[in-house]
């Protein structure tokens, strides 16, 4: 998410889809912290998906089709709703005749945890949890599309401004 803000904020044409505020609203209605991503039944993933098809109706449909978006969310290989998720932005890209350009990023494990451990994360309903993260870091593997113009950039020793330039620069080469 800051590395998208970053983008946005170098690149003022792009506009920023974090689907973590669109959910906003519905986990708060459902809990108090990270915790209830955890506890949602059926219905309560109807509700967060139903959100996520406002956000991506409204960047296929209603936005100018000049606009450029960034949408930002952790995503893991092996997860189901992940890949759905991705599947999802590419119908949306589809329908705006866009090119999707995916961008993993990639953090070594004890940068991982002091970032993850950012009091800001809460409001928006990220685990701050060390130990999921750790559990994670080890037994799963970040989300890969195998579209030929992925870009992974492992971001650990840079700041968000270098950062935002490297997926930058990659997206112009790449278009």
């Amino acid at each position: 998410m800051t590395i998208g803000e970053t983008i946005v904020k170098q690149n003022p044409h792009i506009k920023l889809a974090i689907p973590d505020i669109w959910f906003g609203p519905v986990l708060k209605l459902l809990g108090d912290n990270e915790q209830v991503m955890w506890s949602l039944d059926e219905k309560g993933w109807a509700a967060v998906n139903q959100a996520l098809d406002v956000m991506l109706y409204t960047i296929a449909e209603v936005c100018s089709k000049e606009s450029n978006f960034v949408i930002t969310s952790e995503m893991l290989a092996d997860n189901p709703y992940h890949q759905n998720f991705f599947e999802r932005i590419q119908h949306a890209a589809t329908k705006r005749a866009a090119t999707l350009t995916p961008v993993r990023l990639l953090c070594e494990l004890n940068e991982l945890l002091f970032r993850v451990q950012n009091k800001s994360r809460s409001a928006y309903f990220k685990t701050r949890d060390v130990e999921l993260i750790k559990k994670r870091f080890t037994e799963e593997q970040v989300f890969f599309s195998k579209m030929p113009n992925e870009f992974t950039l492992d971001v650990t020793h840079l700041t968000p401004d270098e950062s935002a330039a490297n997926i930058m620069q990659w997206v112009t080469s790449n278009q």
